[in-house]
């Protein structure tokens, strides 16, 4: 369930001659300027009227473009510069050094194979906020409150979001294989992809742990079985987030001259969401552990989960110790955390760093809050059961990597996702229907 800050971009006014886009295309566009995106039915009217836009781009280039394929589209739209401007909110270009300032022709040409790319970053990136509101939407309801079969088309729909996000960032990609640097990174395109394939993965979590909470808030049991795939689930996102972190790492540092998303704040909002990922790693195997019987490995496992939630970072759970300056953090961060898991009976509130949600990527915090409390409720009840019945010895929180315990990250198996394709470039279905026939009851 990643929204990433200041996601998705959006249109701003520009001033295009209508005789390289048509007027009518250019009013659809001019619908989207400014366009609020606050609300889910917002959402949902700026994607429509996006996609509109996009096939009418699509439509006028096919008016030229004999040969009907994504490279010679891309190719095409290239040659057309329609501004001297950057006509998108939250999209830059960094500027050239130049030695000599002799002539006055501007750096920047916004060509139509960049409006395209950028029309699919924000479709993608819309999809994504889509199906963040609906996970945010179905955690919090009751169990009971609505019939099953009705809740269940509800998690597909989170998926089938996140679904349309992979197939426009598939085309995307595409779209961006033969492009210059005068167009967007590439790379864009894979770390939406990425986002959208841990957004499934996520909604899987969400869901599971939806099922957990409402069946303990029932009769204090956990009802699923199938805790150790899930914890694998949780392991596979937090590797892919850390690939996205590495990602966003290289595109922010990228001198070359292609259009930029604004990176703020993605590495510190992502660095959040792999704590959350660690977290449900270990509360789902603290529940297997737990249907096992084994209350001091489960425990152990309570205690890391909610002290990766707590941490400032997770260097702070896995350490380096190549340098003086790092020991020394180490044991200051070590001693915190000792600390902390000693108070764990009296921690009711969640310490985590908000500042890094902003506006829209704030979606995940309602998730977060309800794993931080589940992790809570499991402590008490594992602590209780384990001071009065079993007596078990309570696993090091620091032991967690160390050994079998940890198994390896694996994703649940999806359905095949076929890139986005605009219908211009469709293929024409046959025609069935015999001529001359009418059909029965025609009134024609």
């Amino acid at each position: 369930m990643i929204v990433l800050p200041n996601t998705p971009p959006t249109p701003l006014p520009w001033k295009v001659d209508t005789l390289l886009i048509l007027a009518d295309i250019q009013a659809k566009r001019a619908s989207l300027c400014n366009a609020s995106i606050a609300s889910h039915s917002e959402t949902v009217r700026y994607i429509l009227g996006l996609l509109e836009y996009i096939e009418s781009l699509f439509e006028l280039l096919s008016t030229d473009s004999p040969e009907r394929s994504v490279p010679r589209y891309a190719s095409r739209a290239l040659d057309l510069i329609l501004t001297t401007t950057v006509p998108w909110k939250n999209v830059e270009k960094k500027e050239t050094k130049k030695l000599f300032k002799l002539n006055s022709k501007p750096d920047l040409s916004w060509t139509l194979a960049a409006e395209i790319q950028l029309a699919t970053v924000s479709l993608a990136m819309s999809y994504i906020k889509l199906g963040a509101e609906l996970t945010n939407e179905l955690i919090e309801t009751e169990s009971g409150l609505e019939p099953e079969k009705e809740m269940d088309e509800k998690w597909k729909l989170v998926s089938n979001h996140y679904k349309k996000a992979v197939a426009f960032s598939l085309f995307g990609g595409q779209f961006t294989m033969g492009s210059t640097d005068t167009t967007i990174d590439p790379r864009v395109f894979v770390l939406i992809d990425k986002c959208s394939q841990i957004g499934i993965q996520m909604s899987i979590l969400s869901k599971f742990s939806w099922l957990n909470r409402n069946s303990y808030n029932l009769n204090e049991t956990f009802t699923l079985s199938n805790n150790n795939v899930l914890c694998r689930v949780a392991i596979f996102v937090l590797d892919e987030v850390v690939s996205c972190i590495n990602l966003v790492k290289e595109l922010s540092h990228n001198e070359v001259s292609h259009f930029r998303l604004n990176y703020n704040g993605w590495e510190s909002y992502l660095s959040v969401v792999q704590q959350y990922a660690t977290a449900y790693a270990g509360l789902f195997l603290s529940i297997e552990y737990y249907q096992k019987e084994s209350l001091g490995q489960a425990i152990g496992l309570i205690n890391f989960s909610l002290l990766s939630l707590q941490s400032k970072s997770m260097a702070d759970l896995k350490p380096t110790r190549n340098k003086i300056l790092s020991k020394f953090k180490t044991k200051v961060a070590s001693k915190r955390n000792e600390q902390f898991v000693q108070n764990l009976n009296s921690i009711t509130s969640l310490r985590i760093d908000k500042s890094v949600f902003l506006e829209l990527s704030g979606l995940v915090l309602k998730d977060l809050q309800l794993l931080f409390d589940q992790l809570v409720q499991c402590h008490l009840k594992y602590t209780k059961e384990n001071d009065n019945l079993k007596f078990d010895a309570v696993s090091d929180w620091k032991d967690v990597h160390g050994d079998s315990r940890w198994p390896f990250g694996s994703k649940i198996p999806v359905s095949a996702v076929e890139p986005y394709c605009p219908k211009v470039l469709q293929p024409d279905e046959p025609d069935t229907i015999k001529q001359g026939f009418t059909g029965r009851g025609s009134y024609f």
